[in-house]
């Protein structure tokens, strides 16, 4: 079965994995021991289908997702730990807005890590390319684009601003255990107010897509192929449009308003279970970080 490189893509779903959902949000109760380790796998199985590569760029590609993964777990996730406590300290004594908007600038922080690190590896086989694959990954990526605009053209605003408050709930309370019907109201005034910005996305990603399709174009230069692809991989968010920039800015504070409301809102129960579910998962981070291989 051919193997893929990973496609440079600033954020393909499951490598998004790495970083935020050790940090609480989202593998609580999910068999974190077990995904973790096998996480290079997963990545690789994910990313198939983009590009085929030959025996020794697939050989090299799962060198490169191997390392990536033990300097994750080697550099990265005591430090994880340790931030998950500190968060459940703050949940456990009441949040202000602003310890909600540092702690998610720093797992934004921590997520350009893992990138920074990753993009050398990822840079070293594109380098390699064929004008063949180049080729065939600017045509995936494409139609993976496609389909994603036409997934959101399919629905009306009333069904995606219901996806949004289902997976937001549930994301939630995974820590607090079910809200509140005042809680709830929360959610969907939430919903309401911050409209949909996949249309900026998807016009940000394009704007992506050209300017890698110009780096692999010149994938032979070297120095300065790796330095293009060490923004397009690390650093994508220097190549956003004004109006993706708007978007995120917007959400971010939005999102970190909700959070401060809600956390206002929790019951002493709410509470202490979202302060156990973080020490649980801090604790699992840090038994993973006393593994090697």
């Amino acid at each position: 079965m051919p193997r893929t490189v990973p496609s440079t893509r600033p954020a393909p779903r499951l490598l998004r994995w790495i970083a935020p959902l050790l940090l609480g949000l989202g593998l609580t109760g999910c068999g974190l021991g077990l995904v973790y380790p096998r996480l290079d796998s997963v990545v690789g199985f994910y990313l198939e289908g983009l590009v085929t590569l030959d025996p020794e760029q697939s050989a090299e590609l799962k060198r490169i997702l191997a390392g990536n993964l033990e300097w994750h777990r080697r550099s990265e996730l005591g430090d994880y730990s340790a931030f998950l406590r500190e968060v459940a300290a703050t949940v456990g004594r009441g949040s202000e807005r602003e310890d909600w908007l540092a702690a998610m600038r720093r797992t934004e922080q921590y997520w350009r890590e893992v990138f920074e690190q990753a993009a050398p590896g990822y840079t070293s086989i594109a380098a390699t390319f064929t004008d063949a694959q180049v080729r065939e990954l600017l045509a995936n990526l494409g139609k993976a684009d496609e389909k994603e605009r036409r997934e959101y053209a399919s629905r009306d605003a009333a069904e995606r601003d219901a996806r949004r408050e289902k997976s937001l709930r549930r994301a939630i309370e995974r820590f607090t255990g079910p809200l509140t019907p005042g809680q709830r109201a929360l959610l969907r005034e939430h919903v309401a107010a911050s409209p949909s910005f996949v249309p900026e996305w998807l016009d940000n990603r394009r704007v992506w897509r050209e300017a890698l399709a110009d780096a692999l174009e010149r994938r032979g230069e070297g120095a300065a192929f790796a330095a293009r692809m060490q923004v397009l991989v690390a650093r994508p968010d220097e190549l956003w449009t004004p109006a993706y920039r708007t978007a995120v800015e917007r959400r971010r504070d939005e999102l970190v308003d909700l959070m401060s409301r809600l956390d206002a809102s929790l019951t002493p129960a709410q509470r202490a279970a979202a302060q156990r579910q973080l020490l649980a998962l801090a604790d699992e981070v840090q038994e993973l970080a006393r593994r090697r291989g």
